[in-house]
């Protein structure tokens, strides 16, 4: 995959009540010894990976959630492997710790190529980062508004395929900020999505629970991903992590 874009950091011990953190790292399954990965994650997490047919998704699962433990460890000051989840009704995880614990909101995603992970303090947040590749129209038919398919259908090529990954990460990052997943319909409200428009919830015809601000992100090329988060004028500190077991 392309090189990230964003500077490597260290895991901050702190977040601004008006931050979000972004951390993002490559995934290469065949690039690593996974035992220091596998080692931290409980054991749902391992039943969960085993259950990917192919080893390549077995290893992208346990990098991912392994370094999601090591961020928020960092972040809680608590070994990454003493972490404990829990999911609300709609299956999006949370911390299952004391009250301490749970004004620290995450949400992650990955693609075969990148995860990032989303972190604030207080409000909710969700995440989506795709890998750019080529997709059939009949995707945004069967998924978009009727108005954001209209847009679509106005654009061409590269431009086409930008304003359809700019729509679904948005639409996704929205559903996992609610935290309702996919029991909530994605052509029930509609986003900005062309080349000329900052990322915007333009309108919804099922209630959420915040006024979700969405945000681009760009953490590596060939990738496009997005942000909502309830902080309306939420700063975003995007950051590339390595992990010493995975570098």
């Amino acid at each position: 995959m392309s090189p990230l874009t964003w500077p490597t950091s260290e895991v901050r011990g702190t977040i601004a009540p008006d931050e979000a953190h972004l951390w993002a790292w490559a995934l290469e399954p065949g690039a690593a010894d996974l035992s220091a990965d596998i080692e931290i994650l409980d054991p749902q997490e391992r039943e969960r990976m085993q259950r990917f047919h192919f080893a390549p998704d077995r290893a992208r699962y346990a990098v991912a959630h392994a370094n999601l433990r090591r961020i928020l460890g960092t972040y809680l000051n608590q070994p990454a492997a003493s972490l404990r989840f829990r999911a609300n009704g709609f299956g999006k995880p949370e911390l299952a710790h004391g009250a301490a614990w749970s004004a620290l909101h995450f949400n992650l995603s990955h693609s075969q190529s990148i995860a990032v992970l989303a972190v604030a303090k207080g409000l909710p947040l969700g995440v989506d980062v795709e890998d750019v590749k080529p997709i059939e129209p009949e995707v945004a038919d069967m998924h978009f508004s009727a108005s954001e398919r209209s847009e679509l259908r106005a654009l061409q090529g590269d431009a086409w395929l930008r304003g359809f990954y700019c729509c679904w990460t948005r639409k996704e990052a929205i559903l996992k900020a609610e935290g309702v997943g996919s029991f909530h319909a994605l052509d029930s409200f509609d986003v900005s999505l062309l080349p000329d428009e900052t990322a915007e919830l333009l309108g919804t015809r099922q209630p959420f629970s915040h006024a979700w601000k969405l945000h681009d992100l760009s953490p590596a090329e060939g990738t496009i991903g997005a942000v909502a988060t309830a902080q309306p004028q939420a700063r975003l500190v995007c950051f590339s992590f390595v992990s010493d077991s995975f570098s």
